[in-house]
């Protein structure tokens, strides 16, 4: 059987290289918790101790990521500062519930639809979230 700290630092591991195969921020905390419960063990802390540490340490830092990702939201570049706004894109695929791949700048792009568009129809990008397009029946600023 593992000692407790090698268990910790094994799970912190396992949780930073999901992390990297991820690129999620949650991981991370997740694996700085379970550092958190190792170096507790090595301090020969109690289990009840351990996971209170692992899990106080997680949970405080899902609250600054969140906190964090809710500031920089709020400093994302003005709409009409983005060249992809209002341009033309041919609808592909749908992919889901609205969800379409799309056709533009030569490439397809995975996008959201706020209306019922299909295969072939033209649609004009409202906005993105990350990589993904967000994709209107009626081209923005236009009524």
């Amino acid at each position: 059987m593992l000692p407790p700290a090698t268990f910790w630092f094994v799970c912190a591991l396992l949780a930073l290289i999901a992390e990297f195969l991820s690129g999620t921020f949650y991981l991370l905390v997740i694996a700085i918790a379970m550092a958190g419960g190792g170096t507790a063990a090595l301090l020969e802390i109690g289990t009840n101790g351990q996971w209170t540490i692992a899990s106080l340490t997680g949970v405080i830092g899902v609250f600054m990521v969140s906190a964090r990702k809710r500031r920089h939201e709020h400093r994302l570049a003005p709409r009409d500062s983005d060249p992809d706004f209002g341009q033309p894109v041919r609808i592909v695929r749908l992919t889901g519930p609205q969800q379409a791949r799309v056709h533009y700048r030569g490439t397809e792009w995975d996008a959201q639809l706020d209306a019922d568009l299909q295969p072939g129809d033209q649609g004009f990008i409202a906005g993105r979230d990350g990589n993904q397009l967000k994709i209107s029946s009626k081209q923005p600023g236009k009524r």
